[in-house]
């Protein structure tokens, strides 16, 4: 009974010195995992974006993290790729970058060009990639898809001054010509508004017109539902959309296409083509 009840003690004594062995391996000891370099956003998530590139090439940054701090400064690699846009003509961005001693953020500049866009609709889309350095770099957040576009607003004063219209009905001419006067309203971007003083040739409220811009000389008109004016028989007028006009700064030109209406009915769908006097 003794034999056995020592055995039993120093089994497990030998097993507490083994046990406390292992522990030992691992109280009391930091345990620093690897660092490794990434795209610096709070989500997994948050690795795209949106450029509007200004008249003053003002960039946009991006953030780039390391897990760790290091009394030492860390470079990291970078490549770039897009079907469209080209380094030198639509952006401007650095081979590499470095992580200051102390520091474990920074941020990445990606600098648009504006003279490189020479059209209001082109849009670009660039990869840019964490490549390597002096630090391993994320299986994670190594990618961020950066969309590039030029911003443009509509010359306030492109259509301004005293126009000569002629309205067509059924595509005839309705009527003589006459002198209509564009008025500038608003931009916002590129849409911009103006006013339409005496179309149909009376002293009427002005229509107001939406120019949504195309490229930097033409776009398409747009006429909103607005109420006109009281008609003395008919009572009050409608302004309708009836379709879209065109513009061009080129030939300084403006169609627009509406429709009247009252309660009693239409006055059926007009263009109003319009040449700078």
């Amino acid at each position: 009974m003794n034999k056995l009840f020592y055995t039993l003690f120093v089994g497990l004594a030998l097993l507490s010195i083994a046990s406390c062995k292992k522990n030992n391996l691992v109280v009391g000891k930091n345990i620093t995992p690897s660092p490794f370099v990434k795209i610096g956003t709070l989500n997994n998530t948050d690795t795209v974006g949106t450029y509007v590139i200004k008249s003053n090439n003002a960039p946009f940054k991006i953030p780039i993290g390391v897990t760790n701090v290091s009394n030492k400064d860390r470079t990291i690699l970078l490549t770039y790729s897009s079907a469209t846009a080209v380094q030198g003509q639509q952006y401007t961005a650095p081979a590499s970058m470095v992580i200051k001693a102390g520091k474990a953020l920074d941020s990445l500049e990606i600098t648009g060009i504006f003279a490189g866009y020479t059209s209001i609709t082109q849009i670009d889309k660039l990869v840019i990639t964490i490549s390597g350095g002096d630090v391993p770099v994320s299986s994670l957040k190594s990618n961020y898809i950066l969309t590039m576009k030029k911003y443009w607003e509509a010359d306030l004063n492109a259509f301004s001054g005293v126009y000569i219209n002629q309205d067509y009905y059924g595509g005839a001419p309705d009527g003589a010509p006459y002198e209509v006067t564009i008025t500038p309203i608003s931009i916002n971007g590129p849409t911009s508004y103006v006013g339409i003083t005496g179309v149909w040739g009376y002293n009427q409220p002005p229509v107001n017109v939406t120019l949504a811009w195309s490229n930097l000389e033409t776009g398409i008109t747009t006429v909103p539902k607005a109420n006109w004016f009281v008609h003395p028989t008919y009572g009050q007028a409608t302004i309708n959309p009836a379709g879209t006009g065109t513009f061009s700064t080129t030939t300084n030109t403006m169609t627009i296409k509406y429709e009247t209406t009252v309660d009693a009915g239409s006055f059926g769908k007009e263009t109003s083509v319009m040449v700078k006097k």
